[in-house]
């Protein structure tokens, strides 16, 4: 949902970052999870932070999505690949029981 939303942003105004209160509202998620993901997705390589502690409770205070991030959400087989909740479940079951 966060790359969904920042992809369409991008479609409206490439070159523009995105503050992150905004897209916490418009995913409906509170500051941790929000920051917790973005990182992630930063690590990934998706998207770019303006890293800045001067946007509490925010780890930063805007968000780009980046080529590689956008690639992914154009890419419908790797974005399944990536967030296929039915497989990360298999997955986690499988752990618990080896």
């Amino acid at each position: 949902m966060i790359l969904t939303h920042l992809y369409t942003w991008f479609q409206e105004v490439p070159l523009a970052p995105v503050e992150l209160g905004r897209l916490a509202e418009a995913c409906d998620a509170d500051a941790q999870a929000l920051n917790w993901n973005l990182i992630y997705m930063e690590k990934k390589g998706w998207v770019t932070l303006s890293h800045d502690s001067s946007c509490p409770p925010f780890v930063a205070c805007s968000v780009e999505l980046t080529a590689a991030g956008i690639d992914l959400i154009e890419d419908p087989a790797a974005f399944r690949r990536q967030f296929d909740l039915p497989r990360i479940r298999q997955k986690k079951r499988a752990d618990r029981k080896g």
